[in-house]
């Protein structure tokens, strides 16, 4: 471990939010569905008749009581080794 260049600097914390797209309300009959995609929380469809929609998407609360992911991060945002331990576990093969 370098210790200039391996200190650590952030602590980020990610967490996650539902975005929920209610296919009743938004009047979208599944079987007419030939495709779809979502992006920056906006559902696209494309329907068999060839039309298409979009619409954005009611967005949840974060659960902020426990972060889905936790690292230790140095000055140039790499994970410092040995600190990050949840990490380096689940990632080892």
């Amino acid at each position: 471990m370098n210790v200039d260049s391996d200190k650590p600097r952030y602590l980020e914390c990610i967490y996650e939010a539902p975005i929920t797209f209610d296919l009743e309300e938004l009047g979208i009959d599944w079987d007419n569905v030939k495709n779809y995609y979502i992006k920056w929380g906006t559902l696209y469809v494309e329907f068999k008749d060839g039309s298409s929609a979009q619409h954005d998407g009611d967005i949840g609360d974060p659960d902020y009581k426990w972060a889905e992911e936790e690292n230790i991060l140095t000055e140039d945002w790499s994970l410092v080794e040995g600190l990050n331990w949840w990490t380096e576990l689940y990632t080892k093969n």
